[in-house]
């Protein structure tokens, strides 16, 4: 016989109560005007709303906006006696205005045929339906990553190659096809050494596979190699190769990514031919320059010599037309002859510098006004000299840039004015300057060195014309000169990885910036 209390508690159905009130689902009465009648204690719990607070209130009320009306439409089934209403899962409101999601069934209570309420039984499927979400958003993230990955195989620039631990080919893109002339369905499944290694590399590639696999040491993954590999047809050519280990089924598998540089290396080839005969054929041209120069040099001389004695012997029987035919003939061979010195000069600079050393620039300068002297005496000119840096280069060759820019500055000296002649120099940073240099040259440090005259200068338009070989501005017989000594000024600076530029103003003077490294 049962204990009176608990007869009675079940008598009075609070049992049923307690069980609804402890069970972990959301379970609702609802009146069929949509009056909430009850409410559980997880419905509570999880919306966050007491029965005082819900009590007379519409169900639609805590139903979300977008999914009242299918929720409506589901509860009209099961008022309407559906004998089976489908599962439902929508938004219910919490009290803090945040969102459950809940899934589960509604179903009706009838007396007589008529209803009397719709009970609900619903569970919290928030967390799940994040996580689905989640999760289709992963699949999506993954196919799109799946799609860009096949994209970028198929249309890579280079041939992509992937093999698993055996050598066999388990991935063989449109450009290698391209590449070896192999279709995929050729060689997928076959072994590299049966389709692109050539005889004499497949034995190492066998013994860095397996040290590979067998210790993990490698000497080639993850570097570009130069190799050769055979096409089809079975002709071998030049490959650039990359090798990086990856993963496929589980197991290992390597990927190679290799580029046809065929072209490159007969680019390379011919360049490099062409570099040899161009360096042949200036050795010849040097070579040539230089014998000419030193064959020439002694018929001039010979001249110079005959016409002197030929001259002082007839001297009491010239006329005043005959001097002047000498005077003219002695100009000529002189001016051959300096010519013959200026390329012989021209020709050592251009041979570039044999080797660098440490050059004091104030003691080549006082070297160069020494050989200068009875030039700079004849014109009364005078030379303001700053302190100059020293650099590295060839003294020899810093001493003609420097004696051709003075000498330049004394010989076009205007008439009956003093030349003064005015070297400075000052350490700056290559961005600063007005040159046209390399990115790299902008950011070092060099000497700015301006060798500045007050003669007769020159139209800017001619800035660069002077520094070409046999350029002369001026025909004048007091200005006339070779036209070389300008070309070796700007040879010697590029030799010394620096450069040269020249300002004039007709009557105004000229300036010459010198730039070398410092």
């Amino acid at each position: 016989m049962l204990d009176p209390a608990l007869q009675d508690h079940l008598d009075q159905g609070e049992w049923l109560k307690d069980l609804s009130d402890n069970a972990h689902d959301l379970i609702q009465i609802v009146h069929p005007d949509s009056t909430i009648l009850y409410i559980n204690q997880s419905w509570s719990v999880l919306l966050g709303y007491n029965m005082e607070e819900i009590q007379g209130r519409s169900i639609y009320e805590f139903i979300s906006e977008e999914d009242r009306e299918r929720y409506r439409v589901h509860r009209d089934k099961a008022l309407q006696q559906d004998p089976s209403p489908a599962g439902l899962k929508f938004q219910l409101k919490k009290k803090n205005g945040e969102i459950a999601f809940v899934e589960g069934i509604v179903s009706a209570k009838f007396n007589e045929g008529r209803p009397i309420y719709t009970r609900g039984i619903f569970r919290d499927v928030t967390v799940q339906h994040h996580n689905e979400l989640q999760l289709i958003q992963l699949n999506a993230e993954l196919r799109e990553r799946e799609y860009n990955v096949r994209q970028l195989v198929h249309n890579a620039p280079d041939a992509i190659i992937v093999i698993d631990r055996n050598s066999r080919i388990i991935l063989w893109n449109p450009k290698a096809e391209m590449i070896f002339g192999w279709k995929e369905d050729e060689v997928l499944h076959r072994t590299l050494s049966e389709t692109i290694i050539p005889v004499q590399h497949r034995e190492a590639h066998e013994r860095g596979m397996n040290r590979f696999l067998s210790t993990g040491v490698t000497t080639i993954m993850h570097k570009t190699v130069e190799i050769t590999a055979l096409n089809r047809e079975g002709a071998e050519f030049h490959i650039a190769l990359t090798v990086a280990p990856s993963q496929h089924a589980g197991g290992t598998s390597f990927i190679a990514f290799i580029r046809d540089i065929s072209e490159q290396k007969n680019n390379q080839m011919d360049l490099y031919n062409k570099t040899i005969e161009l360096e042949r054929t200036n050795s010849n041209l040097e070579e040539f320059t230089y014998a000419a120069s030193h064959d020439l040099k002694e018929p001039i001389r010979k001249m110079q010599i005959f016409s002197g004695r030929l001259k002082d012997r007839m001297a009491s029987r010239l006329e005043e037309e005959d001097l002047r035919l000498f005077s003219r003939m002695e100009n000529a061979t002189e001016r051959m002859r300096s010519l013959i010195d200026d390329l012989l000069t021209y020709s050592g600079v251009s041979n570039g510098i044999p080797e660098f050393t440490t050059v004091n620039l104030n003691r080549e300068i006082a070297l160069v006004l020494e050989d200068l002297e009875l030039d700079i005496q004849d014109k009364g000119a005078r030379i303001h000299l700053g302190i100059l840096p020293t650099v590295n280069g060839h003294p020899r060759q810093l001493q003609q840039l420097f004696q051709n820019l003075i000498a330049n500055s004394l010989k076009y000296s205007q008439p009956g004015v003093r030349p003064e002649i005015t070297i400075t120099s000052q350490l700056v940073k290559g961005k600063a300057l007005p040159f046209t240099l390399s990115a790299e040259e902008q950011e070092k440090d060099f000497y700015l060195i301006k060798v500045r005259d007050n003669g007769i200068g020159f139209e800017q338009k001619y800035a660069e014309k002077i520094f070409n070989v046999f350029t002369r501005l001026y025909e004048e017989n007091d200005k006339k000169g070779t036209g070389i000594g300008l070309s070796i000024v700007r040879k010697v600076a590029a030799n010394h990885k620096g450069h040269i530029m020249a300002e004039g103003i007709p009557g105004a003077g000229a300036c010459f910036s010198l730039l070398l490294p410092a």
